[in-house]
């Protein structure tokens, strides 16, 4: 069977972030080189971000009772599909069960973590094992999602195959991004995307920003987002007297501009599993400064010859070292540019939406 005769059902669970984002993506991809990839999940899922399928109510948690109804909705697809491409845990432990039986390929968009899982970390690090185990083949986005479930997985049911995004393309110009928010063009901005929720660790940026807006004093610090924890962040931020050089922007349907307009970009967050932002900063040329989580230590580890890297990766709640990282890039404009360029090079390179897609279409022709 040819990849152009293959139905592949494309599965996910709840999701707002990057995974929904990637799936998106790929299905479209899919689409256009002749692949049937039908999108499933929960209602409204994908929201506007392209056509899902059918409703399949894969679950958050891990109620049995859940998972034999989200099994109920698959039940009708499944005869018509040669694969089912589960992306996450919940999604493939719905795959793993029904008939007619289906070949089942996982994306692993992030291990189990306790951060995440909270108290049924435990249950979920054993569904883990069981469901990789069964798995016919295992996409791991990084090498070092890999190296982490190489002993779960063997070797030759494991590929890396990075995530499928939309390339990055700004719709409004730097200045007039800048002029909506009260700043010109010789002010150095920061730029910070993220959900206003304790996953992402917002208190460790605005206690960095105190340090870095000692060292430049006109410097702003915008955030893009809304959630639970504004009125907790926009206090702090009072507190720590920086609440002048911090803007919190709110929500914004196209991010895209906020970081293109910016001199540098910040994540602080605890964990992730796809940080889509930083993918898009690096693809306009803005250099970053990010905490160890999901891509970044991938990305931002690839040096060019002079052995610049698009930015710095730095501990889990290290406020010092979110600090020197973001002075330094505010220190030498110019190697800040530089090391932007460096960022969007690595970014094309490995984010070439046709390489990546046509990679997930030779996964599905081992299988079928």
């Amino acid at each position: 069977m040819s990849a152009g005769d293959i139905t592949a059902l494309q599965l996910l669970g709840p999701s707002t972030g990057g995974i929904r984002v990637h799936v998106a993506a790929l299905a479209g991809g899919l689409e256009r080189r002749g692949l049937a990839a039908p999108v499933l999940g929960p209602a409204g899922v994908l929201g506007d971000l392209g056509n899902q399928a059918g409703d399949v109510r894969v679950p958050a948690g891990v109620s049995p009772l859940s998972l034999l109804a989200a099994r109920h909705d698959l039940r009708p697809w499944r005869s018509g599909a040669d694969i089912v491409h589960a992306h996450g845990l919940k999604a493939a432990w719905v795959a793993l069960g029904g008939r007619p039986r289906r070949p089942l390929v996982m994306t692993v968009h992030n291990v189990v973590l306790d951060e995440a899982a909270g108290r049924s970390a435990d249950f979920q690090r054993r569904l883990e094992r069981h469901v990789l185990g069964k798995a016919d083949r295992v996409i791991a986005p990084t090498a070092a999602i890999a190296d982490r479930i190489i002993g779960t997985v063997p070797s030759d049911r494991l590929r890396v195959v990075a995530p499928t995004f939309p390339t990055a393309h700004p719709g409004d110009a730097r200045a007039t991004v800048r002029e909506a928010w009260g700043v010109d063009d010789d002010t150095p901005v920061v730029i910070c995307v993220a959900r206003l929720h304790p996953q992402k660790d917002l208190e460790t940026l605005l206690g960095a920003w105190v340090s870095v807006v000692s060292d430049h004093p006109t410097a702003r610090l915008g955030i893009v987002g809304e959630g639970p924890s504004r009125a907790d962040l926009e206090g702090l931020a009072t507190k720590l007297g920086i609440e002048r050089s911090v803007h919190f922007l709110g929500f914004r349907p196209h991010a895209v501009d906020e970081i293109a307009a910016a001199d540098a970009m910040v994540l602080t967050s605890l964990w992730e599993a796809i940080p889509i932002v930083l993918v898009e900063a690096m693809q306009l040329g803005v250099p970053v400064v990010s905490t160890d989580v999901g891509l970044a230590s991938d990305l931002l580890a690839r040096a060019d010859e002079t052995g610049r890297t698009g930015g710095s990766v730095v501990p889990i709640g290290d406020v010092g070292g979110v600090a020197r990282g973001l002075s330094a890039l505010l220190e030498d404009p110019a190697e800040a540019r530089s090391r932007g360029e460096v960022g969007r090079a690595v970014a094309l390179e490995l984010f070439d939406p046709d390489t990546l897609v046509g990679a997930v279409a030779d996964v599905y022709e081992e299988v079928v």
